[in-house]
């Protein structure tokens, strides 16, 4: 059973690395509105997700 909390936990994780790094990549093309636009909405995607897993219990 906790084996597969720790592999959740690392598929969570190289995904965030992952999406990160895809949003590295695609925000040297942008205008430096969607600079901040893209900002504002990671900011909002890790606030979101602090809420999930706060009300998990995590």
């Amino acid at each position: 059973m906790k084996l597969e909390y720790v592999l959740y936990g690392f598929g969570i994780l190289f995904c965030i690395a992952g999406v990160g790094y895809l949003a590295a990549e695609y925000v040297k093309y942008l205008s430096e509105i969607g600079k901040i636009g893209s900002l504002l909405l990671t900011v909002g995607l890790f606030a979101f997700l602090g809420k999930y897993f706060e009300g998990l219990g995590w």
